[in-house]
């Protein structure tokens, strides 16, 4: 009886051993923020999946003052349809490539290539800063390259 109740006691404890990693893992998972690289391939994603407000809350919007917030929260949204227009109509997009040319604790400068269904290719460059800890395009800090 002692060596079934032990052997009951090891399983139990084993089992409870990776519950604990599991929970320490999603944890750390969750707790993780996303790089610059995250960040920009996450927003030309959510463009590209047509989820325009998601692909909003990828600017930072600290230095657009109160009165002026529902016009540049428009123009974001033009410009992230006009976007999702695009990359429909060169038949979606293929992949998001993404090199940081430049980082510093709170500003990074992102090159991507886009690679569109169609073969087309577009390169842009990225300026992002830090807002309240997490990484966000800055408005203006983008640029179409040739």
């Amino acid at each position: 009886m002692n060596h079934l109740g032990s052997n009951h006691f090891g399983s139990l404890a084993r089992a409870l051993s990776v519950l604990w990693m599991s929970l320490f893992a999603l944890a750390l998972a969750a707790c993780s923020t996303p790089t610059p690289e995250d960040v920009v391939r996450d927003f030309y994603k959510a463009v590209a999946g047509n989820r325009i407000d998601e692909a909003i809350g990828y600017f930072s919007l600290t230095d657009v003052k109160e009165n002026d917030m529902a016009a540049a929260k428009g123009k974001l949204q033009m410009i992230a349809g006009e976007l999702s227009s695009r990359i429909a109509t060169n038949d979606g997009l293929d992949s998001v490539t993404t090199t940081v040319v430049e980082q510093t604790d709170e500003t990074a400068r992102v090159k991507v290539e886009l690679k569109f269904k169609n073969g087309k290719t577009l390169d842009e460059s990225h300026d992002l800063v830090k807002d309240s800890g997490k990484w966000k395009i800055e408005l203006g800090g983008t640029r179409a390259r040739k």
